[in-house]
């Protein structure tokens, strides 16, 4: 289960960061979901982080990040408490599905649908770190 759950996270974490590396113009697909045209449903609050936007940056960094620190706490056995990862894995996928909303749209269906089924790894089926 320990590998189920590695690759889960690391999956998020390529969908979280791709804002950081987005595609081509026109080249977004299911396993790359950015794509240098890509625009936020919002006005106002920027766009990819080539283009200045703040909250993209906030966000894609903060899910990007801490789920690769997840990943890693469960690859390496690193010491963090039960506690602690769960509340890295929930913060990550909360921040994914805001940034997935932010930009919403087709390719944002796996994204979204992977950060719920690891929110409900964690707070229904006690997913951890050990």
């Amino acid at each position: 289960m320990r590998y189920v759950i590695v690759v889960l996270l690391l999956l998020a974490a390529h969908f979280s960061l791709t804002p950081f590396a987005p595609a081509p113009e026109g080249k977004d697909k299911f396993y790359w979901p950015f794509a240098a045209d890509s625009k936020p449903a919002l006005d106002g609050v920027g766009g990819l982080p080539s283009a200045g936007g703040l909250l993209t940056i906030i966000l894609a960094a903060a899910a990007g990040l801490g789920f690769l620190l997840a990943a890693a706490g469960v690859v390496f056995g690193i010491n963090i408490s039960v506690d602690v990862w769960r509340a890295v894995v929930l913060t990550s996928a909360v921040s994914s599905v805001l940034l997935y909303l932010l930009y919403v749209g087709v390719w944002s269906i796996l994204p979204i649908a992977l950060d719920i089924v690891v929110t409900v790894g964690v707070l229904v089926l006690g997913w951890s770190n050990e």
